[in-house]
Order: C-alpha cells, then sequence, then structure tokens
C-alpha cells in the first residue's frame, strides 16, 4: 500500500500540480504569520504582548508550556486554541502533500527504492504537525489544569521540525541536481552544434 501511495504522488508530481500548490502553501504561510486577521500569529501575539506560539519553538518541555500559556493570558488561548482548529488544521496536510508532491517530481524518474521513501519525510511532518496541534489543543483545554499531553508536546514539534528541515534539504538537493544536470545537457547540446559547423 504505500509503495502504490509514493507511485501515485509520482505520477501527480507535475510542475502543472505543484506549482499552484506551492502558490497557496506560500501564501498561506505569509498571511497566517504576518498578516493581522481574528485568528492569525501577529492577532495572538497583539493579545499577549508579543509572545510566539509553542508551534514556533523548535522544542519545549512541560514546564515551559505553562509559562508560555500564562503569558499569553486568556484572550492569546482563545485566539490560539481557534488558530490551531482552523487554519493549523488544514496547513499541515497542504505543506505536506504539496512537498511530498515536489519530491516526486524532482526524484521520481529515478525509479530507485530509497526515492520512493522520500516522498514520505513530507508526509511524516504533516502528522508529527497534526500530532503537536491535537496535543496543544488538549492542554489549553485543560488549561492551567497539567496534560499528560505536556509531557510529549515538545518531542513532537522537534519531530515536527526536524522532518521539516529534513524535507527542505531534499529539495534543495533535488533542485540542484536537476539544475546541474539541465546545464550539463544545454552544454553537450552546444557542444554538439558546435562539432557539426
Amino acid at each position: 500500500m504505500l509503495e502504490s501511495i509514493s507511485r501515485m504522488l509520482i505520477k501527480w508530481g507535475t510542475l502543472k500540480t505543484v506549482l499552484p500548490l506551492l502558490v497557496l502553501t506560500i501564501t498561506l504561510m505569509v498571511v497566517v504569520n504576518t498578516v493581522h486577521l481574528p485568528i492569525t500569529v501577529p492577532r495572538i501575539q497583539e493579545v499577549s504582548q508579543g509572545v510566539d506560539i509553542l508551534d514556533m519553538h523548535i522544542f519545549y518541555s512541560k514546564t515551559e508550556v505553562y509559562s508560555l500559556l500564562e503569558q499569553l493570558q486568556p484572550e492569546g488561548r482563545r485566539v490560539y486554541i481557534k488558530l490551531l482548529m482552523g487554519f493549523d488544521f488544514v496547513f499541515p496536510a497542504l505543506y505536506a502533500i504539496t512537498f511530498s508532491l515536489i519530491v516526486s517530481m524532482l526524484y521520481g524518474s529515478s525509479g530507485r527504492r530509497i526515492i520512493l521513501t522520500l516522498v514520505w519525510l513530507p508526509l511524516v511532518a504533516g502528522v508529527l504537525d497534526w500530532s503537536e496541534n491535537v496535543s496543544i489543543i488538549m492542554i489549553l483545554l485543560k488549561y492551567p489544569v497539567t496534560s499528560v499531553a505536556a509531557y510529549v508536546s515538545g518531542f513532537l514539534t522537534l519531530g515536527k521540525w526536524i522532518s521539516i528541515w529534513l524535507s527542505l534539504g531534499v529539495v534543495f538537493v533535488g533542485l540542484c541536481y536537476k539544475l546541474t544536470k539541465v546545464g550539463i545537457q544545454k552544454n553537450d547540446i552546444r557542444n554538439n552544434a558546435t562539432a557539426k559547423k
């Protein structure tokens, strides 16, 4: 089943599919992090005097969770839970699928089994992001009572960021490979044209 999903991602990994998804992903990321709307990061920071949300940290302990939530204040926590249940419910799926398709577009033609595995990295990031969001929602719903989720949330966030950075690294290497390959092909065409003269 996993291999058939990998092959489906490779089939759909075309510029025609990827480009609109990438534009949408980047647009949503910019909007939620910079535009002042009722359930965006700038709104949370406004009502909590500039406090960052847990999602933005690389890792945090249970103690840091409750310290940050205290700083968010009631309105910040209310906006944060709405953000998690709205935008941050959809966004992990969007970026996970988008970057899996980018990886499949860059590496899919190789057909190697390891390459079929690389398309899963962004999907793992998305699943970890969802898990992180669920754990933070559980913490927020029980606040100020300590939730068991506070013990695992930081590890889910760390796993999410590691998976995201690995995914971006795989995309970067794939882009470098494709650009180098295109450059070599153009050089070969130019050399063949010169040799025929």
